[in-house]
């Protein structure tokens, strides 16, 4: 008897706490909160990470890209592609002004190492919606490259540029425009266009220098290069060390364009 007495008890004061349970959540209509395990938190933390690996993994996948490399401005009628190789850099912030005032497409050709440094200039250029390119990851000349070299520094940076933006460059420029079979191949496998230029305004040579020389000579080139084509692809860049004769040249040379019956297009 005294055992009975003794689980009867224990099932009254059970059955209470139940009860006195059931009816606080009644009353809030929220569960009483139960303290997290050391083992629940590493698990919410791991199916966080998972979440954000499976965002990135979900980037939208490029189209079919042809295969070979192109030089040309993609559209009907007269049509110009405004490009920048090397960023992003410290004045890239200044061409991305430019083109929003503008309203002009263009396309970003960076390179891994750069948007590993800056990758908030590249989530703006993503963004501001231009097109992002895969320049390699830190601008070797690829034909000296064995086939698994070009591939690593094709997939490194765009595994960069997945991380900092969300977003894979689904077009490929090889640095100084120097590749081979194998890079026609591999850029095709990875569903990336192959771009080249026109039109080189060799902004590059300015040293980072913004003198009236080397403006004018930027203009000069993709005004007279540019205005002989139907469909230039202008090459410019925006490096680490900046481009302010770049940068002073952009206006000029977008109205040059504009004025001379273009329309602007991404590749």
């Amino acid at each position: 008897m005294p055992i009975r007495r003794a689980a009867l008890a224990a099932c009254v004061i059970v059955s209470a706490t139940v009860l006195s349970g059931i009816s606080s959540t009644a009353a809030t209509g929220v569960a009483p909160r139960q303290p997290e395990t050391g083992a629940a938190a590493a698990a919410r933390g791991a199916e966080a990470r998972l979440a954000s690996a499976a965002a990135v993994s979900a980037v939208r996948r490029c189209p079919a890209a042809s295969y070979g490399a192109h030089f040309f401005a993609p559209g009907k009628g007269k049509t110009v592609a405004l490009t920048f190789d090397d960023g992003p850099g410290r004045t890239t912030a200044a061409v991305l002004r430019i083109l929003a005032h503008y309203r002009v497409p263009a396309t970003f050709f960076n390179l891994g190492v750069n948007v590993a440094a800056r990758p908030g200039l590249a989530r703006k250029e993503v963004k501001a919606g231009y097109a992002m390119g895969n320049h390699t990851w830190n601008h070797p000349n690829l034909v000296l490259l064995s086939a698994s070299q070009q591939a690593a520094e094709m997939d490194r940076m765009s595994a960069e540029l997945r991380a900092a933006a969300h977003v894979r460059p689904c077009v490929f420029r090889p640095p100084y425009g120097d590749y081979d079979s194998v890079t026609l191949r591999l850029a095709h496998q990875r569903r990336m266009g192959v771009w080249l230029w026109s039109v080189d305004t060799q902004d590059w040579m300015a040293d980072g220098s913004g003198s009236a020389y080397w403006v004018n000579r930027i203009i000069r080139l993709a005004e007279r290069e540019g205005g002989a084509l139907r469909h230039p692809v202008v090459l410019m860049h925006n490096q680490p060390i900046g481009n302010p004769a770049t940068v002073a040249a952009l206006p000029v040379i977008i109205r040059f364009f504009r004025a001379h019956g273009y329309r602007f297009v991404k590749l």
